[in-house]
């Protein structure tokens, strides 16, 4: 199979080019060319001129894939398979295959499956009922028969995962329950793919998790205990968020993402070297993606990472735009502090504020049978 492919983006999402480019990448595949869709169409997604335009591209340059970077209809999906007779993964589809790469936990694993299985069954509800219409059944797999056995045993397994699931999400509360027990204080270091979470994290406790430049290195939580003024505290490295999170993927991560609904405070990660208008789109994602799960009456502290990349004038501004952003959000933003964690710079500040926070202004709690 090629790994050149053609990546299909609506006009509308043209800001998040560049984005796309790098997902496709960290999957290790490379864009061919790249098409643009003013309006989708209903039925097929692509325009009768758009599909015989990528028909040509895929029969002259030998490429079998194509990247749709955007949420398509499952009527939309199959009919498009069938026209043009190649692979084809929409915006979710690529996010999973970048989890599938990084997950190295049972969890992560079978969180991933769960996801998956949920993204291809209404495809397959699709196909089949096009198949009993005669709408040329066949070409997504053996035969409709076939294709309903394949359904029932997706649902079967789909069942399977969850019970699994449920099974390491009481691991996981006990485990949490078992710290507040022990008087430990936890935080929580989330916020959007790539922002520096991980290294921030490796900064603040001494440890040396793996980073990297790709999204999505981080899908299972790593906790570390460090002290802060001889009081102890329990940091859990998250998943990243992205925009626009498909819901497969918000409920599939569930479990690992307790981590942060069971946190005493909330450290969010946000990258001071992106331009205003990205900067304050994935402030607006990140906090929104934390109300999506139910995060509700924890502080949030802020950090404002990679500050080595602008000027000091520009850390000011970029503080008071990215505090008077997240207010209008999430009201408990306590603190905004400026850092980066990579050259080390800030890290006093940022431990000052978290302890301020956590122990000087005496967090209430809140006590994990009220929460599950």
């Amino acid at each position: 199979m090629s790994n050149r492919v053609v990546l299909v983006i609506p006009k509308n999402s043209i800001d998040y080019l560049e984005e796309a480019y790098m997902l496709v990448k960290t999957v290790g595949l490379e864009v061919a060319e790249t098409v643009y869709v003013r309006k989708p169409n209903p039925r097929y997604y692509l325009s009768l001129y758009t599909s015989n335009k990528i028909r040509s591209i895929i029969k002259n340059d030998g490429i079998d894939r194509l990247i749709i970077y955007d949420l398509v209809k499952p009527r939309q999906m199959v009919n498009l398979m069938k026209e043009l007779r190649v692979e084809i993964w929409d915006r979710t589809r690529l996010i999973l295959e970048i989890f599938n790469i990084h997950a190295g936990s049972m969890e992560a694993k079978l969180q991933i499956e769960l996801a998956k299985i949920k993204h291809e069954l209404p495809l397959i509800r699709e196909y089949i009922r096009q198949a009993k219409i005669t709408e040329l059944p066949g070409f997504l797999g053996p035969g409709q028969y076939a294709i309903n056995a394949y359904y029932r045993m997706l649902r079967s397994r789909e069942a399977s995962i969850r019970k699994k699931l449920n099974k390491l999400k009481l691991r996981r509360i006990n485990r949490i329950k078992n710290r507040r027990e022990q008087g430990f204080i936890h935080v929580a270091i989330t916020g959007y793919t790539s922002a520096g979470k991980t290294t921030l994290f490796n900064a603040l406790t001494k440890e040396r998790k793996p980073t990297g430049p790709e999204a999505f290195t981080t899908l299972h939580p790593k906790t570390k205990r460090t002290t802060i003024k001889s009081n102890d505290i329990l940091f859990t490295d998250t998943v990243g968020f992205i925009r626009s999170v498909p819901i497969e993927i918000i409920e599939a991560f569930h479990a690992t993402l307790a981590e942060v609904l069971f946190s005493d405070l909330v450290l969010l990660v946000v990258d001071s070297s992106d331009p205003d208008s990205d900067l304050i789109e994935k402030v607006e994602t990140s906090v929104t993606t934390l109300k999506k799960i139910g995060l509700s009456g924890i502080p949030i502290i802020i950090a404002l990472n990679k500050i080595d990349l602008i000027t000091p004038s520009e850390v000011q501004r970029k503080r008071e735009l990215v505090k008077n952003y997240a207010t209008l959000y999430y009201s408990l933003i306590t603190d905004v502090v400026p850092v980066s964690a990579l050259k080390g710079m800030g890290l006093e500040s940022l431990r000052e504020s978290l302890w301020n926070t956590l122990f000087k202004n005496k967090i209430e709690d809140r006590g994990i049978e009220s929460t599950y």
